[in-house]
């Protein structure tokens, strides 16, 4: 009796919950085990399928989180012959790498989308501008602060009748800055961060402004512009003006290409709103021009009228 009491306690008993556990696993369970206190080859048993039960149960877990898109989890091989932690490894990075590349995709046709919606607002005001460009000036800067992250904006534009050598960009459009300390700026090309883009013609953007350039204000107070973007507005390499916007956090680079381009669109509009305005200037001044000749011709043909009324009179006499 004793005999077969200890058979069954050392061997039929642990090789029972070893023949259960495998069977288990073998449907695709991964249960919780624990080694008994057997010794020998049943002990050692138990002890492997100990562990690898535990490692069952940490890749099902690893597992888990790949499929709730959880990259962060630690993994790592038991060995170097661990093909199954191997695969694992391999699994998650190239599900990370596609998870990735199918963000950055979402973000470029999200960008592309804001970039499309924007330029078409723009458009909608430059066909509205007529010769008015203090008026555009002013609607463009809002517009712009408001569709991005920039927080104050200006814009600035060649002052018309200026020699070559000579040209000073002016301001004739803010947003957000203080008036006081701003509305009256100039600028000479080459004089400070606007006049350096317009006379490079190219877009400048810093991150590292120079102390004091400028404050935005909030309702917390004031800050200094973490980031400054300056876009010079050409016409086949004509300058026509100078944008500038400011933001207390940087300015992403789909933001600072869309800005590019939509200076393209308002560098024409400006053009063509100062062509509107000379030909308007022109056709007063021709006008103004004609009357006079007019009020001239009149009185010229006046004075003839009476020279010939005097001499009729004579003739009489």
């Amino acid at each position: 009796m004793l005999m077969a009491a200890l058979h069954n306690r050392w061997l039929t008993l642990p090789f029972k919950r070893v023949r259960d556990l495998i069977a288990q696993l073998a449907r695709g369970s991964v249960p919780g085990f624990s080694a008994s206190d057997a010794t020998g080859e049943v002990g050692a048993l138990e002890k492997n399928l100990e562990k690898h039960v535990s490692r069952m149960r940490e890749i099902a877990s690893f597992a888990n989180s790949l499929a709730a898109g959880d990259f962060t989890k630690r993994f790592e091989k038991e060995s170097t012959d661990d093909e199954l932690g191997a695969s694992m490894l391999s699994l998650r990075r190239n599900l990370k790498e596609s998870r990735e590349e199918s963000d950055a995709r979402s973000r470029e046709e999200e960008h592309r989308t804001w970039t499309a919606q924007g330029l078409a607002r723009f458009s909608a005001l430059f066909r509205e501008a007529e010769d008015d460009l203090e008026e555009l000036a002013g609607l463009f800067v809002k517009e712009a602060v408001g569709y991005t992250v920039a927080d104050v904006g200006a814009l600035f534009i060649v002052r018309e009748g200026d020699h070559e050598a000579n040209r000073v960009l002016e301001m004739y459009g803010s947003y957000a800055f203080d008036r006081q300390k701003h509305t009256s700026c100039s600028f000479a090309f080459g004089e400070g961060l606007v006049g350096r883009a317009a006379q490079e013609e190219e877009p400048v953007y810093i991150t590292d402004l120079p102390p004091g350039y400028i404050r935005i204000r909030s309702g917390l107070g004031e800050d200094a512009p973490s980031s400054l973007l300056l876009v010079p507005l050409l016409v086949d390499h004509q300058v026509m003006g100078v944008i500038e916007l400011a933001s207390l956090g940087e300015i992403p680079s789909h933001q600072r290409e869309f800005i590019r381009q939509l200076g393209e669109a308002l560098a024409t509009t400006i053009a063509r709103v100062k062509a509107t305005r000379q030909m308007r200037l022109l056709f007063e001044q021709t006008t103004r021009q004609a009357e006079k000749f007019s009020d001239r011709e009149q009185m010229f043909r006046q004075q003839v009228e009476q020279l010939e009324k005097e001499l009729e009179a004579l003739r009489k006499k």
